[in-house]
């Protein structure tokens, strides 16, 4: 299959979710090809909705990309050729010569969402998070402030709690692992659960030649608990009231028209990431000894994952326990 390049990288505001921030650059992206296409092709300007309704095409069009390289793939070019006489291929190529201005004009390297953009023949738009973005997006996670579940739509409220029971065990082991990992020092944790001075879950790369080989985020199981943490936050925020959509994109007061997830699947998919990232991924012994920011990196990382177990549990209507 060929590819085409087309910018790499792009960077783009953080956000929650990495799928909802494409989606804006989409939105814009479309606008520069409707200009395009006025100013070159008679007749060929597509018919574009508001821009509520656009951008929740575009975030529709965009979906997680089963592999551990962080990628989405959208249907982008396929639904705005069919507003036009144009292919998919020959959209692609003209958002390849339309590309918008980076998004805000403040995002820089420390902390923007660094992607790589491509397509391929058939006119899918392919993007992938490098892994310093996807470590700074993990720190912005743990810095938003918790939801409000009492205004949690209630389409999230489902009547049976399939699958609770491990969610809830690992609800628990997270509890119990930054209990452990406070009580050694090698975290402070507060009453809420937040690790104290998470910058440094941003600076733990800069410590790489001290581990040798051992990376941070590297393994494949790492790279899944991620990736899962991903696909909770999109499902997540595209169904969040605009009003706790915490975002440096403009998401606006649209609903979206999406199906509503399967909750009780996303909250078993996180609870088994997590239980075989802790199977296979130390953190105490000869890791804290040898690669201290490795060990308080995947504190953080639990961190996180414990937080939005607790949310999705709830949001069940199953209670959470700190220990078992």
């Amino acid at each position: 299959m060929k590819i085409f390049r087309w910018s790499d990288p792009i960077l783009l505001p953080l956000a929650p979710t990495i799928a909802g921030t494409i989606a804006a650059y989409l939105r814009l992206i479309s606008e520069r090809v409707y200009s395009h296409l006025s100013c070159n092709y008679d007749n060929l300007a597509p018919e574009l909705p508001t821009d509520e309704s656009w951008f929740w095409q575009c975030q529709q069009s965009i979906k997680s990309v089963t592999t551990t390289q962080y990628q989405y793939v959208s249907t982008f070019a396929h639904r705005l050729a069919a507003k036009s006489a144009l292919t998919p291929l020959e959209i692609c190529q003209i958002c390849q010569i339309c590309q918008p201005p980076i998004l805000p004009d403040a995002v820089d390297l420390a902390t923007g969402l660094e992607l790589s953009c491509w397509y391929n023949e058939a006119g899918y738009l392919y993007f992938q998070l490098t892994p310093a973005s996807i470590e700074r997006w993990l720190d912005y996670l743990d810095r938003l402030p918790p939801l409000d579940l009492a205004v949690v739509p209630t389409h999230w409220h489902t009547t049976g709690t399939s699958g609770s029971a491990l969610a809830i065990y690992a609800h628990a082991r997270c509890c119990s692992l930054l209990k452990l990992a406070d009580r050694e020092q090698s975290i402070s944790l507060t009453t809420d659960w937040r690790i104290e001075h998470p910058d440094r879950l941003l600076n733990c790369r800069e410590d790489r030649q001290l581990a040798g080989s051992i990376g941070i985020f590297d393994r494949p199981v790492e790279r899944q608990l991620i990736q899962t943490l991903m696909a909770i936050m999109d499902a997540i925020y595209i169904h969040q009231p605009p009003s706790l959509l915490a975002s440096t994109v403009s998401m606006g007061s649209h609903r979206s028209p999406r199906s509503t997830p399967n909750w009780s699947k996303l909250t078993i998919d996180l609870a088994q990431s997590w239980l075989d990232f802790y199977r296979d991924c130390r953190i105490f012994g000869e890791i804290k000894q040898q690669n201290p920011h490795l060990a308080i990196a995947r504190c953080g990382l639990t961190a996180i994952v414990r937080r939005y177990l607790q949310i999705l549990l709830e949001s069940l209507g199953a209670g959470v326990v700190e220990e078992l």
